[in-house]
């Protein structure tokens, strides 16, 4: 992987020490040169960077001006075919507050009244067209279920292969719901739920209520 600004994430990922280890790895024996891969909640890029690495055509997705230029820095210092998109990701295009000033834990408002950030917000099902996605990786903080709320087409046509969804207790804060209703929605379009080992191979599970880790849901037919 080429260069990148001293990050974090990024930039242990760029001397071969991923931060999330198993799912990076799931990643790297996912993706092929040429597939496309969305990045949700991109930050400053270590899965873009990831991808990018791994051939793959990636749309970086993030909203925050300061994550966002960052982002743009570190694309700019490695050849690979990234574009950075910056808005949120929804159920429905328009505008939303961030919050500010906490960094990769910055989170969309729902109230209105909160103060942060007012920035651009568009669904996946638009972002997507209608291409074809080898991997979509959404850390949004807890508004998954939006994410995915905003791509029930693609969904339904089966058209993103494998998804990484963060899976932890933040949704109960900014949703009031644990990710019950995220595995509902999957399962619904077909979707089955794994995790990754240290090798990368997805194993089947039965998604909790929430969990510290990060959970794969994938199309049917995905693996035989």
């Amino acid at each position: 992987m080429g260069g990148a600004a001293r990050d974090g994430g990024v930039e242990s990922a760029r001397y071969a020490n991923p931060p999330d280890w198993n799912e990076m790895q799931a990643w790297r024996r996912l993706l092929s040169p040429g597939d496309l891969f969305i990045d949700v909640g991109s930050n400053v890029g270590a899965y873009a960077l990831w991808a990018g690495d791994r051939g793959a055509t990636v749309f970086a997705v993030e909203p925050g001006s300061a994550a966002a230029e960052r982002l743009r820095r570190n694309v700019a210092l490695n050849d690979f075919p990234i574009t950075v998109l910056q808005c949120g990701l929804a159920d429905r295009p328009g505008r939303m507050r961030l919050t500010s000033g906490n960094d990769a834990m910055n989170h969309l408002v729902r109230d209105g009244d909160q103060p942060g950030e007012e920035i651009a917000v568009d669904t996946l099902d638009n972002v997507l067209g209608d291409r074809c996605a080898a991997g979509v990786k959404v850390d949004v903080e807890g508004a998954e279920r939006l994410v995915l709320e905003g791509a029930q087409r693609a969904l339904s046509e089966r058209r993103i292969a494998v998804l990484q969804l963060e899976w932890n207790s933040m949704s109960r804060r900014l949703l009031s719901a644990s990710r019950v209703p995220v595995a509902e929605l999957l399962r619904e379009h077909g979707y089955t739920f794994m995790r990754p080992d240290g090798r990368g191979r997805l194993h089947p599970l039965d998604p909790p209520a929430e969990s510290p880790t990060d959970l794969f849901a994938v199309a049917p037919g995905r693996f035989g």
